[in-house]
Order: structure tokens, then sequence, then C-alpha cells
């Protein structure tokens, strides 16, 4: 405790007289030496009072009259440590007024007075103190008033010392951060099996310019599509069935080299298992020792969910074939199903993506893409788009659909026995229309992923049979392209009609046969089902007729030289959209895998090509895309007859 005036006086009294006692009892020698012992004592005891006084930290500084400005003018005031802060406030304030508080004179020069209070324990008057205090009275006042802030200074101050780190650590977070960032995000397949990735690695840089860094994270983060369930009518049930469940991965990351220990970090992480079906966005997270963060986001493409066979087919020779409609189902009559992706339309990715999935995950490999020239040029736009967008995905070949168009080509009979459905292209105007939409069609053909036979690109000419006079039409496309167009010509006649039958054989010798011998490969549409209201016999043994018109128009492509491409179909109906009364062609799994059956049997040797008309027409009920009622079984049923056929073709 402080040694007051009273004290010290008593003391210096008392060594007065044992000096007199001391002088007269004792020799000058012995008297010298017993006034040095109470001089000594006497200073000591000088110093504990100083010691006291001053805390240890500084001498006690004569009292100070500080001029303090008032209303009446300037007031004399007392500031026993000379720290320009007054006794009478420092009692005030909880600080001893006896022992300089420089930083809190500082801070109460710089901050309002509560704000100024909080630095008042700090022991140390220095740069990095006082650099504090100026960081912290250079942010708003808002700014000084959150949470952050507060949690921040008082993590700093809890131990009443601020060193040069943490007077950093507080500049980089709130008054000039830290300028954080992460570079070279990216990410490499390292596990893919027939385009199914499974496996992937993640790659990436992070920097800080003043801070280093301490965490880090990445996110795989599956992408969810529940605007279809609204925007598509897609069943909450079934979007399961569709997007198979995936949950968000988290992982923390530690950098290559071990630790956080730099302003530089690099960090590789091995992502394993992807599900798949859908796609994926990784997030990376970094954060420094200030707190600062950044995240930088890395959009994946769509991840297949299955492994895709129709590239096994295809690289085995054996192609599958399925007639893409580029429709916007909304508009499209539906008879008693729906797809399971909902009523969707085409030009989404998301379903194209879906379709290319499903479609070669279970064996197809070529899309026959409808280019609806019917109704150019409204909707060209459109299927060029679908165009490109298949074949951007490497996963499926692609190859154009084109036909008789009744809004470009002029019909009916030119002199002679023409019917009024045939289109003869030895009309200039039809044959300058059926060139022009083969020239903007083929411009897509060199593309790699456009499907080519022999290598030549395919053009495939629907409902071929109503052109007649086409060898002179045929023969310039092909010079078009140096003699490298495989044209493929759907014409066959339905069941019943055979090629004996008389009137085939006329219309073939007059009209029709030069420009058969002019094309690559014959082919019928929809299993050559007649649509109509008198075939009760062939719809009720259809299957049998099936067979007996496979065989007879193999044999017959077989004597003119050409490929004989097998059509199939899962049923038909087009009565309840834009056709008139019918006997409908059934559905059915089981139907549908014995007609494959037939249809596997006359496959061409040479070049083995399965046409199944088709993958989603559902005005005409032949589609065989997943279905809210069917399900996959239409593609399972296709899959394993497939399978069993390569398997004996291999034998």
């Amino acid at each position: 405790m402080p040694l007051h005036g009273d004290y010290l006086e008593m003391s210096w009294e008392s060594l007065k007289s044992s000096s007199r006692y001391i002088f007269l009892g004792r020799s000058s020698l012995r008297r010298l030496a017993v006034l040095a012992v109470f001089f000594l004592l006497a200073l000591g005891l000088l110093l504990v009072y100083r010691f006291l006084v001053g805390g240890g930290r500084a001498p006690v500084q004569a009292p100070v009259n500080v001029s303090l400005p008032t209303p009446a003018g300037n007031v004399s005031v007392v500031d026993s440590d000379g720290d320009g802060i007054p006794d009478d406030l420092e009692r005030v304030y909880g600080t001893d007024p006896y022992r300089p508080n420089y930083l809190l004179a500082y801070a109460l020069g710089k901050l309002p007075e509560e704000e100024a209070l909080l630095f008042k324990n700090v022991e140390d008057f220095n740069e990095s103190s006082r650099g504090l205090v100026d960081l912290y009275a250079s942010l708003p006042r808002e700014k000084r008033g959150s949470i952050e802030v507060a949690m921040l200074l008082g993590q700093i101050l809890s131990d009443n010392i601020v060193c040069e780190a943490e007077r950093r650590l507080f500049e980089a977070k709130f008054v000039n951060p830290s300028r954080l960032e992460i570079v070279g995000l990216n990410w490499t397949p390292t596990r893919v099996v027939l385009d199914k990735i499974y496996d992937i690695n993640v790659t990436f840089t992070a920097r800080d310019d003043k801070t280093p860094l301490v965490y880090a994270e990445l996110r795989l983060i599956p992408v969810e599509y529940y605007y279809m369930i609204e925007k598509y009518g897609m069943r909450q049930e079934d979007y399961p069935k569709v997007f198979p469940p995936d949950k968000e991965r988290v992982y923390n990351l530690t950098p290559i080299d071990g630790k956080f220990d730099s302003l530089e970090e690099k960090f590789s992480l091995q992502i394993k298992d992807i599900v798949g079906g859908r796609e994926y966005k990784i997030v990376a997270l970094v954060r420094d020792l200030a707190g600062n963060e950044h995240r930088a986001e890395l959009d994946l493409p769509y991840i297949r969910q299955y492994e895709n066979f129709g590239k096994v087919l295809f690289d085995k020779g054996v192609i599958v074939m399925a007639v893409y409609l580029p429709f916007d189902m909304s508009s499209i009559p539906r008879k008693d199903d729906d797809p399971l992706l909902g009523r969707y339309d085409t030009i989404s990715d998301i379903v194209l993506m879906k379709h290319v999935d499903w479609a070669t995950g279970y064996g197809v490999n070529v899309f026959l893409l409808d280019s609806q020239n019917h109704w150019w040029p409204g909707i060209m736009v459109k299927v060029f788009t679908i165009c490109r967008a298949l074949l951007s995905t490497g996963q499926v070949k692609v190859a154009w659909l084109m036909g008789p168009s009744i809004r470009h080509f002029t019909y009916g009979k030119q002199g002679g026995d023409i019917p009024e459905w045939a289109i003869d292209l030895s009309l200039p105007r039809n044959n300058e229309t059926f060139i022009w939409f083969v020239q903007m069609l083929m411009r897509f053909a060199d593309n790699e992923n456009y499907l080519r036979i022999d290598g030549k690109p395919v053009l495939y000419i629907w409902d071929e049979g109503a052109f007649f006079n086409q060898a002179g039409t045929y023969r310039a496309v092909k010079a078009m392209f140096g003699d490298k167009v495989y044209i493929i010509a759907d014409w066959f006649p339905r069941i019943p009609t055979m090629p004996s039958d008389e009137y085939f054989q006329f219309v073939l010798k007059k009209y029709r046969g030069d420009g058969l011998r002019v094309v690559d490969a014959f082919t019928g549409w929809i299993g050559l089902h007649q649509v109509g209201l008198y075939t009760e016999e062939y719809v009720n043994k259809y299957e049998f007729y099936y067979a007996k018109q496979l065989d007879a128009w193999y044999w017959f492509t077989k004597d003119w030289g050409k490929d004989f491409i097998v059509t199939v179909a899962p049923g038909f109906d087009n009565s309840y959209s834009w056709g008139g009364p019918q006997v409908p062609l059934p559905r059915g799994a089981d139907l549908f895998k014995k007609r494959l059956e037939i249809a596997l049997k006359y496959l061409d040797p040479r070049l083995p090509i399965l046409k199944i008309d088709t993958w989603n027409d559902w005005g005409e009920w032949s589609y065989f895309e997943p279905t809210v009622k069917e399900g996959f079984v239409y593609l399972e049923t296709l899959k394993s007859l497939l399978e069993e056929y390569i398997e004996n073709r291999r034998g």
C-alpha cells in the first residue's frame, strides 16, 4: 500500500535519534557504519513506496494539472500519472489514476467513450495496440457494433495483450480484407465404363495475399429437377424413378502437402461411386485465419445412370435405331398412358439427356430424328437445335428422317397413271424442293456423331413409296456428296401385300424401280402393320403375318442387292389423334417380346440393323420410352433379347 507523509516523517525522526546515541557511545568508524545502515533502510522504504504507487510499470510522475473546458470556463483537474486522463475520470472508468494508461487515452481521442473503454485493460502501448485502435476506429459505427467485429475484438483483448499478428488479423478481416481466391477448379473422370462416369478427381488451388489459409471443403451437390413436377406434370411418386436419389456429399480437405501453413495451398480429391442420372454441382470453399471466405462453383454435365449398352452393340456392328420425335408433348394427344418424364418438351436439355441415357442404356445406339420437314420453316430452328444437342452428347448416333410434305411438294396425276397421293420428282419444283431439304439437313453430316454406314452419312426417307420417278433426284443428291450418302428407303408395302402382287409390280417397273436401284437399303414402317378398319384378320394374327411379311421382303431385298433393315413396333393407333377409324395394333410387353424375337431372326448378317418405330410418338401409340403405367418393361425386354442375340451371334 502507498506510504503517506506522516509515516515518512516519523521514520526520519527515529533515524535522527538513533544517530545521536551512536555518536555518544561509539567510535567514529562505528558511528559511520550505523549511519550507512539507516540511510540504506530509508532509501529502500522510499523505493518500495514509489514501486507501489507506480504499479511496477513506470515511475510515478509528479501530479499534473490538466485544464478542461466547461461552460463556466476552463477547470484545472489533477492527472497523477500524467497519461492525459484526470484522476476523477480514471476512478469512474475503474482504472488506476496512479498507473499510466496511454492506450486508453489514445482510444478516447479516437472513439466515443463507451467504445474506447474496450481497450482500458490492455497492458502495453505500442504500435500493435495503437494500430488496433486505429483500425477499429476506421470502421463505420454500425460495423463496429456488429456481432462479428465484437467477437473478434473480444478474442484479441481477452488476454489484455495485442500482438502484431492479432492486429493484422483484424485488418485482414474487417478493414483491408484479404484477396482470397480459388483458381483452377477442375474435374477429371477417373473411372468411366461405357460412358458412365463412376469416379472423378477434383483439383484446385487456393490463394490469399495476406492471411494464411486454415480451412477448405468441397461439396458434390446433386441437381434436382422438381420443376418438372409442376412444369410437365410429372407425378411426384415417379420422380425417384426418373432421378435416382443421391445425397449431397461434404468433404473436409487437407492440402496436398499435408497441412495448412502458407498463403497458397493445393487440393486434390477423389470422389467415388457417383450415382448419376442427373447433373451435379461442385462447390469449393476456403477460409483464411481472418475468417474471410471464398467459394467457387463448377457445374458438371449430365452424368449417366446407365452404362452405354448401345455402344457395345455398335462396336460389334449391330445397329439399333429408334425413331425420335421432336415434340412438345403438352400438345400431343395421348391414349391411355403418359411419359414417365411427364408431358415434356424435347427442347429441354435434361429431357434429351434422360432419353439418351435410357435408350442407349438398354441398347439403342441411333436416333432417327424426324426433321418434321412438313412443318418447315416454323419448326426448323427447334429441330436443328435438338439435333445439335443430341450430337453433342457423343453417346448416341443421329441421322435425319425426312418425308413427303403437302405444304412443299406438288401432288397428284401428271399425265398418266400417277395416283393423287404420289409426288413426281421429275417435276422441277418437286426435284428442287427435295434437294433443298437434303441440303439443309445434311449440313450436320460432318459431325463425328452423325450416323455413317459403310463410311457414308445416312439419309432416311420416310414414306418413300410416295415418291415417283425419283432416280434423277436421288442421283443428284448422291452427286452432291461425291456419291457418299447412304439412302434408306422406307417403302415396303404393309401386310398383306407381297412382292408378287400385280399392282405393286406395275408401279415398281413403271415409276419407282429405277429410283430404288439408287438407294442403299430398304425398310418399312411400324412393323408393316396395315392401318384401317377392315384389318381384324391381320391384327388378330399379327405376329404370324409379320413373320411372313419380313421373310418375303427380306429375300426381295437380297435379290436387289440392298441392305435389309427390320422394322418392329410396340403397337399402333392414331385414331385418337390425327388418324381415322382403325383397328389398333395391340401393345404389351409379351407382344413386344414376340415381335422382337421374330425381328431379330431377320437381321441382315452382313449389316444387322433393327429399327424400332418409335421411341416417343405418343400421338400414334407406338412409343417404347419409359411410361407411368408400363415403366421400363419395353426397354428391359429389348436389352434382354439383344444380349441374347449378340451372345448367339458370337457363338
